[in-house]
């Protein structure tokens, strides 16, 4: 075994690991024998395939060029549905729906061209009903419900079903063909801050005498489903958790009641957080601590009961018949698609990468809770340096990369991740954190972020990090923070705000807090309102907490990757930013890459960011070169 330092171990997991034949596997779905995923391939230049997995094995349903995925929102979601084998799907670069017939090679569309994007799509008898945002306008784009003919051209982009609010999520139609439902909300409410749940009779103009049954002020619903004895299900946090609840047409009642998470927040349209089973009783996932729990729960008895299984995370949750199938991450590969029985034996019908990691170089999740400087907890997820070649000189201690999500309110999971473990074997310490404001601990710990973006976030990183080198575990000279998006904006923040760090880096993260009031997407620009403060009354916050306007104050070496195209994080935010640094007499790397918008889905793009960063750390910790 040879000696080395901390960081210079050579490592079997080039950065071309995390895009050689490693997809990211989404929106799981059952038809029949069939299963049914999305898959993102950095190696097919990021295209979304549609694959089918059945008793003659896995295809493509939709070859290149097609790319199954959608635009609403930015962020997507719901963008195929299928049903006896035929198929309809949101067509990237197009923005159109089509519709492929079973045994047919070739879609036929079902919208026209045009500046209107379409999501959270439903097969209902020979309609199709989806979310629609309008582009075609003056101003901000108007999100509705709308209804396709199945088998028509459908000429002026659908029938409208509901309008009137901000946004509408994915909807969901009873077995008849009578009845629907969905979520509305809005401005300046996300949705998992304020949403109504709304059902309707389908009529033939679209839909009568809207209701509203759930949710409003302070209340996040979601994800409503029709069972087929006509309840509607639904998830609220009412009571300060994501509860499962129904409702019988006269009232709504909260389900087995549970102080646990069992829905994430609802960023996309397609998002599937529990499956009804035909007994009556439901599949779903919670959160207890950092990990997930799969489990069944039977109203009739009102028990809750944990299914085995090897996961640590599970979501696309869907079941048919006897048997259910759903995505679950794992501590010690990367994430699977099962479908089987409930209780028996599940078989694996999909994976994100055709082999497992060899389990000598795997570092499994510690999950950690410190004390922040305000006197809370704070959550996160510790892997050490693993690398059975390899050894590091008596007493060292490994520089640590601290991970900061995106969102903020999305979540780190303790599963496998190959982007972890390229820094794990080669000698590097990660703690990915649950910052406040993260998803999985009930509202009020979402609810600490309110109004103290960039103060919050900052707090809990800088104090888990320096709780890591207080124990030893960590070398407290040698600390980095690293994120994308929101989680680039906690990067710049704490470097401007704190000497914690010796570098950082920003994956298109947020400079300039004001600038998002006018630059952002629909979808989140009021979202700022929520987390710094009203405006304009509260432009001294966001100029208080923007790093653009503290590059005086900066500490340690910046890196900014962008990409050219983001319409979330828009690239002047970064330019700005390294024009500041210049200005004031800082270095600074910036590099845009052409083609890319928010997140990485190019090959060449994640390999030559990935290579640069890990140059750019071994720069700042004065390293030698690294494998």
């Amino acid at each position: 075994m040879a000696t080395l330092p901390h960081g210079t171990w050579p490592s079997p997991i080039p950065a071309s690991a995390l895009t050689a034949r490693q997809a990211r596997i989404d929106e799981v779905r059952v038809d029949g024998e069939s299963t049914y995923w999305l898959e993102s391939r950095p190696w097919e230049k990021g295209r979304t395939a549609l694959v089918r997995h059945d008793s003659s094995g896995s295809t493509d349903v939709l070859p290149e060029p097609w790319n199954c995925r959608s635009r609403v929102h930015e962020y997507g979601g719901g963008s195929y549905a299928v049903r006896d084998g035929l198929v309809v799907f949101c067509e990237f670069t197009t923005t159109r729906v089509l519709r492929l017939d079973p045994g047919e090679t070739e879609p036929v569309p079902l919208t026209p061209e045009g500046e209107v994007r379409y999501g959270g799509l439903v097969l209902a008898g020979e309609q199709v009903f989806a979310v629609r945002e309008d582009h075609r306008g003056d101003g901000a784009p108007v999100n509705e419900l709308v209804r396709l003919d199945l088998h028509g051209d459908n000429p002026d982009g659908g029938v409208v079903v509901a309008r009137g609010s901000d946004f509408v999520s994915r909807p969901a139609v009873n077995a008849e063909g009578t009845a629907i439902a969905w979520i509305a909300w809005d401005h300046p409410n996300m949705p998992w801050d304020s949403t109504r749940l709304v059902v309707a009779d389908l009529t033939t103009d679209g839909a009568g005498s809207p209701q509203v049954i759930a949710g409003g002020d302070g209340i996040s619903v979601a994800q409503p489903q029709f069972a087929d004895d006509g309840t509607l299900w639904f998830i609220s946090d009412e009571s300060g958790w994501w509860n499962l609840h129904r409702w019988d047409g006269g009232h709504a009642t909260r389900v087995h009641p549970v102080d646990a998470d069992l829905a994430q927040p609802q960023w996309v349209l397609g998002m599937v957080d529990y499956a009804l089973l035909p007994d009556g009783r439901v599949l779903t996932r919670r959160w207890v601590d950092e990990y997930s729990r799969l489990a069944v729960l039977d109203p009739a008895r009102d028990t809750l009961t944990d299914l085995d299984d090897e996961g640590v995370m599970f979501d696309h949750l869907v079941a048919i018949g006897s048997e259910v199938a759903f995505r679950r991450g794992l501590a010690d590969r990367l994430p699977e698609v099962v479908r089987g029985p409930l209780d028996g034996d599940r078989t694996i019908v999909a994976s994100s990468a055709p082999e497992r990691p060899d389990p000598a170089y795997v570092s499994r999740a510690e999950a950690r809770t410190w004390t922040n400087d305000a006197g809370r907890d704070a959550h996160g997820l510790l892997y050490r340096p693993v690398n059975p070649k390899v050894s590091a000189p008596e007493g060292e201690r490994p520089p640590l990369l601290v991970f900061v999500h995106g969102g903020p309110t999305s979540r780190a999971e303790p599963a496998y991740a190959t982007l972890v473990h390229f820094w794990t074997t080669r000698g590097f310490a990660v703690l990915d954190v649950n910052h406040g404001g993260s998803t999985g601990y009930g509202r009020a710990y979402r609810e600490r972020l309110v109004g103290q973006w960039g103060v919050v976030d900052i707090d809990d990183c800088v104090s888990g990090a320096k709780a890591l080198a207080d124990e030893g575990i960590v070398d407290g000279a040698r600390l980095a923070i690293r994120g994308g998006s929101a989680g680039g904006y906690t990067t710049l923040r704490a470097l401007t705000s704190s000497t914690a760090f010796t570098a950082g880096t920003s994956y298109f993260g947020i400079s300039d807090l004001r600038a998002l009031l006018s630059d952002d997407h629909k979808f989140e620009s009021h979202y700022t309102i929520t987390l710094v403060a009203p405006w304009p009354e509260g432009e001294s916050v966001y100029v208080d907490r923007s790093p653009l306007f503290h590059i005086d104050d900066l500490h340690g070496e910046l890196l900014l990757l962008q990409g050219a195209d983001d319409l979330v994080v828009p690239v002047a935010q970064a330019q700005l930013m390294a024009d500041a640094m210049t200005a004031a007499g800082k270095d600074v790397d910036i590099v845009i890459y052409d083609g890319e918008g928010h997140g990485f889905r190019r090959a060449e793009t994640i390999i030559d960011s990935l290579e640069r960063e890990l140059s750019h750390y071994q720069k700042a910790f004065g390293l030698g070169p690294v494998s």
